[in-house]
């Protein structure tokens, strides 16, 4: 079975509730961040799926490693560390308002390597593939895959920052595209990564040039594209938006497809209109929306 490997964050999501005028919160704990949510929609599958990734030795990382065990995911790459804490994100309704809380390690990442073969699948990016800290050791990781031939999906997505953050970070960014066979954004990234609007002004100013595949999820018009040199397949998906589970589907969708078609390296330079329209609806299909097991 063709190999996964997904590289991001260990988050613990607390959802705090839209009235603060009480002195008693009733507070939800979730696991958190797309990559962690979309590796565990895969290994809730069947998927062959290795988490990389880093958490404390504290209760919060015993958490989130337990959810990821229990849906089938190799947890061996996750390296714990003893001085800090496992990051939290305080979400606030009604309007999402968040507040990071990282508390890191002064010892270096130091994750155990997974084994990748030519046309496994590796899936990176956020803010995790751009944090000083652990760059040098992710890049290493992804240079190696690259030379076994594996398949490189880069996913952007960045919460919203200032225009002078992105600007420090676009050198770190276009590192990231030059290594990637397949990138995938959703609306939110046009606008605050690339300036743009539109998927396919984005795609022939700032993604063809590294590559020729390029997966939007679009929550502007409900749907899914895949540009490919110069054709564009699409899939529509009813009240499609941006949250945390449309978007860790999206990723988990788009690795299963390839899985499921057998769709090679070789094979991403002349993508079939057939195997284009699979990625799309697959990605647009409602079956990787199902929940997975929580933490507990």
């Amino acid at each position: 079975m063709r190999k996964i490997i997904i590289i991001g964050e260990c988050t613990l999501d607390l959802l705090f509730p839209g009235d603060r005028n009480t002195d008693t919160v009733q507070v939800t704990a979730k696991p958190g961040g797309r990559m962690l949510n979309a590796a565990a929609l895969l290994g809730n599958c069947g998927y062959n799926v290795t988490y990389v990734s880093e958490c404390a030795s504290d209760p919060t990382g015993d958490m989130l490693l337990a959810f990821l065990q229990r849906n089938g995911v190799d947890t061996r790459s996750i390296d714990r560390y003893s001085d800090g804490i496992t990051p939290l994100n305080l979400r606030f309704a009604p309007e999402n308002e968040l507040v990071c809380s990282r508390s890191y390690p002064k010892e270096k990442f130091d994750f155990v390597w997974p084994r990748i073969d030519a046309d496994d699948i590796v899936v990176f990016g956020a803010f995790f593939s751009l944090n000083e800290r652990v760059r040098t050791h992710i890049v290493e990781l992804l240079n190696h895959a690259i030379e076994r031939k594996a398949i490189i999906i880069y996913v952007p997505g960045l919460m919203p920052v200032p225009k002078s953050g992105i600007t420090k970070m676009m050198p770190d960014i276009l590192e990231n595209l030059e290594m990637a066979t397949i990138v995938l954004t959703r609306s939110s990234d046009l606008k605050t990564i690339f300036n743009e609007t539109d998927s396919a002004k984005c795609y022939e100013r700032h993604i063809r040039f590294y590559s020729d595949n390029y997966i939007h999820i679009d929550s502007e018009d409900s749907s899914v594209k895949l540009h490919h040199k110069d054709v564009v397949t699409s899939s529509s998906k009813p009240e499609l938006n941006e949250n945390l589970e449309t978007t860790a589907s999206g990723i988990a969708g788009a690795v299963a497809a390839l899985v499921d078609k057998d769709i090679k390296l070789e094979d991403l330079p002349s993508l079939s209109g057939e195997n284009m329209q699979y990625i799309v609806s697959r990605i647009a299909d409602s079956a990787f929306t199902k929940s997975v097991s929580t933490a507990g």
